[in-house]
C-alpha cells in the first residue's frame, strides 16, 4: 500500500502543510484504481470469500503514485486545452490485474 512519505517523495514536497489534500488523494486513488480493476486490493492475502481480490504489488502502487502525482500537479483546469489526461502509464500497470468478467 502507498504511504504518505511515497506519495510526498514523488511528488517532491518537503512540507507538511498539504498532508491532507495528499490523504484524499490517497483514498481516492485507491477507490478509482480498485474500480478500474472491478477487484478489491488486499495488503497481505486475498480473503477465501473474494474470489476476484487481488494482492497489492509495486505495479498497483506504481500507478497509485503516478494518478496521485497527475491529480497534485494539475488541481485546476484553467480551460479545456488546459486539461490533460490520465497518465497512460497508469493504466498500462493495471491492465494486467484487471478483472474483464466474461
Amino acid at each position: 500500500m502507498v504511504t504518505l512519505e511515497q506519495v510526498k517523495f514523488q511528488c517532491r514536497i518537503e512540507h507538511d502543510d498539504e498532508d491532507a489534500l495528499l490523504a484524499e488523494y490517497m483514498a481516492a486513488a485507491r477507490d478509482h484504481v480498485q474500480k478500474h480493476l472491478d477487484r478489491t486490493i488486499y495488503e497481505l492475502a486475498v480473503p477465501d470469500d473474494d474470489p476476484d481480490g487481488v494482492i497489492d504489488n509495486p505495479s498497483i502502487d506504481q500507478a497509485t503514485l503516478l494518478l496521485i502525482s497527475h491529480w497534485y500537479a494539475h488541481r485546476e483546469a484553467v480551460s479545456e486545452s488546459s486539461m490533460t489526461e490520465m497518465p497512460m502509464g497508469t493504466y498500462h500497470l493495471l491492465q494486467p490485474y484487471r478483472n474483464m468478467g466474461i
